[in-house]
């Protein structure tokens, strides 16, 4: 909890430490960098850690670093990135957001006021998307629905993304840092872990990241294969062939019974949201038993050897 005055804290110390990992991706980085500069909370009492997962990508130098901390790490994986941040950061609170995400003035603020009211350790943030330029619309509609529900990941499920996630640094410590070799979902299995562990997570609505929708259905599948792959090393692989048979069953159940709780705004966005969600748990559907295929494959040459 945070149990420090702000007002009364020191000139230079630094509360808060902002991680942010990137890929390539500069042009978006600085637009997230500039809305840091305009941040409500007091300047003095936060630093920001970029971490650049491609070292062989160099830095630009027009982007408005601030004087803070620029770091490389090689190992492939925004989680390794992560990881690598949360090393060097000075901080007690850590705030995560992502390089192409635009963080409301109030955000580090709310976030800390959230975590100080709820009496929690971590509290997900609210993640608003917008429509980027020359973005599909159909994946625009989709995601407004299916994107980054952190509310109900927060109240339900007790886990954040790390696009919008703020939590005390001893956390890691404790019940140590993201798991490096998952490309995607190692937010959600680090915050459901420690959640097991009893540690309370908080939802802070006033907390607003402002988040880019994905421009097409095609990177919103090799987003579905991504968590698939985390989800297959983390759960599935360890079921027995009974419960992965409910839940490939359970996965090609039509969307129109999965999706019934969601308030539409029209008939319109009902029926393409329909047909995107039946294709995109198709793709899952068919890269589980893909990945189940190789491993089985894997395991039979190693008897043979």
């Amino acid at each position: 909890m945070i149990k420090k005055d702000l007002g009364n804290s020191e000139e230079n110390e630094i509360i808060v430490s902002v991680v942010i990992p990137t890929y390539r991706d500069w042009n978006r980085l600085s637009l997230c960098l500039l809305a840091l500069e305009k941040q409500s909370f007091p300047s003095r009492n936060f630093e920001v850690i970029i971490i650049n997962n491609d070292p062989n990508d160099p830095v630009p130098n027009d982007l408005p670093i601030n004087g803070w901390v620029m770091l490389a790490e090689g190992k492939p994986g925004s989680y390794a990135a992560r990881n690598a941040g949360i090393a060097t950061a000075k901080g007690s609170i850590l705030a995560f957001t992502d390089s192409d995400c635009i963080p409301d003035k109030d955000w580090l603020l709310e976030g800390l006021k959230e975590l100080e009211r709820s009496g929690t350790s971590r509290v997900g943030g609210k993640i608003d998307l917008f429509q980027p330029m020359n973005g599909s619309q159909s994946a625009f509609i989709y995601e407004k629905y299916f994107a980054f529900q952190q509310e109900r990941n927060v109240k339900v499920f007790k886990k954040s993304v790390t696009g919008n996630f703020f939590a005390e640094k001893f956390l890691f410590d404790k019940y140590g840092a993201f798991d490096e070799g998952l490309m995607s979902g190692g937010d959600f299995f680090w915050n459901l872990k420690v959640s097991e562990k009893g540690e309370k997570i908080g939802f802070a609505e006033l907390a607003i990241i402002n988040h880019p929708s994905r421009n097409s259905i095609k990177k919103i599948t090799s987003k579905k294969k991504r968590t698939i792959t985390g989800y297959y090393k983390e759960t599935y692989s360890k079921l027995k062939y009974g419960k992965q048979f409910l839940v490939l069953f359970k996965r090609l159940i039509p969307p129109m019974f999965r999706i019934r709780y969601i308030k539409f705004e029209s008939t319109s966005d009902y029926f393409q949201v329909l047909m995107i969600r039946w294709y995109v748990e198709l793709v899952g559907v068919k890269h589980l038993v893909e990945l189940q295929w190789a491993d089985k494959n894997n395991k039979t040459k190693q008897n043979c050897v």
